[in-house]
């Protein structure tokens, strides 16, 4: 199977699997497996192009914006995902959370809303404004499942423009 075959066959899949479709176990086997070599794939891509003295990332981090709430006591925050993970996601804020405690999120991912709690485990601030990095605290399967799906979808749309550019490219 080519390459254009393979990736089509994936979001194909993808997509049916997405809209509740039930797959054969046969193409639920292939689906799994050219899932996970398209994650696995992706670290080890940005693994390489990380910094080498930093700590190996074991997920993959997808440019997704996605919607979502932050609330703690006394302050909640509307705001856009700028990366996501199965371990979280980053965000920027004009007014970061007044606590460094536990913030409750609420992605909205395709399929509905995903509320999870969260904790900051950085924070840059740069021109006023703050670059913060949160993390899962409990990731349950579910919760890794669905937050998979939404970087899929991310790979694919990336996948599938540069698989249109190489194939106008080369033809």
């Amino acid at each position: 199977m080519d390459r254009s075959e393979w990736l089509n066959r994936l979001e194909a899949l993808h997509v049916r699997r997405r809209g509740g479709e039930a797959l054969s176990e046969g193409d639920q086997a292939w689906y799994r497996q050219a899932r996970g070599a398209l994650l696995s794939s992706a670290v080890d891509i940005q693994a390489r192009m990380a910094d080498v003295d930093g700590p190996r990332r074991s997920s993959i981090r997808v440019a997704r914006p996605v919607q979502v709430l932050l609330e703690a006591p006394g302050w909640h925050e509307p705001t856009m995902t700028l990366d996501l993970s199965t371990g979280g996601f980053a965000a920027a804020l004009e007014v970061p959370p007044p606590v460094d405690e536990w913030i409750k999120a609420t992605l909205l991912l395709p399929g509905g809303p995903l509320t999870a709690t969260v904790s900051v485990v950085s924070r840059r601030v740069n021109h006023g404004l703050a670059r913060l990095a949160f993390a899962f605290s409990e990731p349950t399967e579910a919760l890794t499942r669905r937050v998979e799906d939404a970087m899929v979808d991310g790979l694919l749309e990336q996948l599938v423009f540069w698989e249109d550019v190489l194939q106008k490219i080369e033809g």
